[in-house]
């Protein structure tokens, strides 16, 4: 699994629960769960430890889907999927089928092909 994908939802998590000034506690508190339990799952987000819980199993759906798990706050969420959205409506351009050299390199060339 792409253990990058751990570390980035626990900084997330933590800069988030940091910048709405709350504390482990305070947030276990709120969450009715035991502090330790908060503590836990920031730690081993951060330092890339997997558990075998439902956090896990999420995890290696994404990656196994070729996908990247991002927290968004929700005032935004509305905007993302609309951005999402457009990118997907966009008519594909009639190409050749893609190769895994078209995948990996870019023309940045200025020149157009008549």
């Amino acid at each position: 699994m792409r253990q990058a994908i751990l570390r980035d939802l626990g900084l997330q998590l933590k800069e988030a629960r940091k910048k709405r000034k709350l504390t482990q506690p305070e947030l276990a508190t709120r969450l009715g769960r035991d502090r330790a339990r908060i503590s836990e799952l920031e730690r081993d987000l951060l330092n890339d430890r997997l558990g075998r819980d439902r956090l896990t199993l999420l995890l290696e759906i994404c990656d196994a889907l070729d996908l990247t798990p991002m927290l968004v706050p929700a005032a935004k969420a509305s905007d993302v999927r609309a951005v999402l959205a457009s990118t997907a409506a966009q008519p594909a351009s009639p190409q050749a089928p893609s190769t895994a050299f078209d995948d990996v390199f870019v023309d940045l060339s200025d020149d157009e092909e008549a």
